[in-house]
């Protein structure tokens, strides 16, 4: 089995799917897959089809990562 890349789209884009507040539970990865069909990050939908939990897992990891170090900039 081939391990399913994380990119930086496929992150931002689940930055984007959390921040709308359109899932219930952010490990339902299924769920995330049809919130990023809503929204039309056809990549992170994509990713979610093909991905294992474990691969989306580390991408919600990051994508928290992420989202936290934005919190933490100032604003300007």
């Amino acid at each position: 089995m081939t391990r399913t890349p994380i990119t930086d789209d496929v992150v931002e884009q689940l930055c984007d799917v959390l921040e709308a507040g359109l899932l219930d539970d952010e490990h339902n990865y299924i769920g995330a897959g049809f919130a990023a069909r809503d929204l039309g990050h056809d990549e992170l939908a994509e990713f979610v089809r093909e991905a294992d939990a474990a691969t989306y897992h580390e991408a919600l990891e990051r994508a928290r990562a992420r989202k936290s170090e934005g919190d933490s900039r100032p604003s300007e």
